[in-house]
């Protein structure tokens, strides 16, 4: 019938739900805990328990629904580490610095497509400072854009995508990427964000418009792309 809502409903267990439970179990726990009925210390032993949870929630969600599923459950991993007594700061100090090593090592060691234009691409890093680049070319094909303590922009509002989907791959760790694309480019977001964050605002323009794929990990820091 007309005007009603056609989609299947959905009958899953939405993760605002487990989020919402756990929190309702903290304020039960605390509240018998403080009248003597039981002892909370297991309770907030195994808590991070619930990113994991939510994180298996976002991997078996339909399609399109999926992303952020791995760091919800690398997040409860090094939680629980830390509640249970198996990790300290020097140790997620050092585990940190070697993903993170490792993650700009492969940036590097990967196969880059061969552009005839260098300048028809982006590559800026930002190490413990500032780094900013603007691209015009006629015929964008992506790059990469890499922040460690510091903080990188790419101003890409004059260039144009003449061929297909283009990628930009983004790294933040405790820094941040900002990126600046024309009104008419279509934005997928696709980057990870692990205690970060990452924030969309463009239009989210419909139809056959050019698009820009972001791919990529913020670690502890920020993403950003606009108009």
């Amino acid at each position: 019938m007309t005007g009603q809502d056609s989609r299947p409903p959905n009958h899953g267990i939405a993760p605002r739900l487990v989020l919402g439970l756990t929190v309702m179990a903290a304020g039960l726990v605390l509240a018998l805990d403080n009248l003597g009925f039981m002892d909370s210390s297991l309770f907030f032993r195994y808590w991070p328990l619930a990113f994991v949870i939510l994180g298996i929630l976002k991997l078996t969600a339909p399609p399109g629904q999926r992303s952020g599923g791995v760091p919800f459950i690398l997040v409860g991993v090094f939680l629980l580490a830390f509640t249970s007594g198996h990790m300290n700061f020097q140790r997620l100090l050092a585990l940190l610095l070697l993903l993170v090593g490792g993650s700009i090592a492969w940036r590097a060691l990967r196969p880059h497509p061969l552009r005839a234009d260098p300048r028809s691409g982006v590559d800026v890093t930002a190490i413990l400072g500032g780094s900013k680049t603007v691209n015009s070319s006629a015929d964008f094909q992506g790059g990469q854009a890499l922040a460690v303590m510091g903080g990188c922009e790419v101003d890409l509002r004059k260039a144009t995508i003449t061929g297909d989907d283009v990628v930009l791959d983004i790294f933040a760790f405790w820094g941040g990427v900002v990126v600046q694309v024309p009104e008419d480019w279509d934005v997928d977001n696709r980057v990870h964000a692990i205690l970060g964050g990452i924030e969309d605002k463009t239009h989210g323009v419909v139809g056959n418009n050019p698009r820009l794929i972001l791919t990529g990990t913020v670690i502890m820091g920020g993403a950003e792309v606009k108009h």
